[in-house]
């Protein structure tokens, strides 16, 4: 009977499993660095938007005139130019139209 010999994937492997959990553990460490920086990133845009819807809420809770429409310059406007709201004057002179210039030849 002869003896075989057996080779094992492991043995192949430069690293052993002790070495290779610890180079894993680095790495995902490392990996984990960049998601923690952007959520915190993102976090702090959110309370800034947060105390920024904040404040126009309470500058609108405390103004004299809270929609367009009772603006005395806005019904000034549609006194002496616009018509009426929603007409056809008053779209051509307050909408704009928007065009794409990337694609314009300089």
């Amino acid at each position: 009977m002869t003896k075989k010999n057996y080779e094992f994937a492991e043995d192949s492997f430069f690293l052993s499993r002790r070495r290779f959990m610890a180079v894993g553990a680095a790495f995902i460490a490392v990996m984990a660095i960049p998601v923690g920086w952007i959520s915190s990133r993102i976090a702090k845009r959110n309370d800034y938007i947060k105390a920024r819807s904040a404040g126009l809420y309470q500058d609108d809770a405390i103004a004299k005139i809270r929609v367009s429409h009772a603006n005395p310059a806005v019904q000034q406007y549609y006194k002496d130019f616009g018509g009426e709201p929603l007409g056809h004057l008053s779209h051509d002179l307050l909408h704009t139209h928007f065009v794409d210039r990337t694609k314009l030849q300089s």
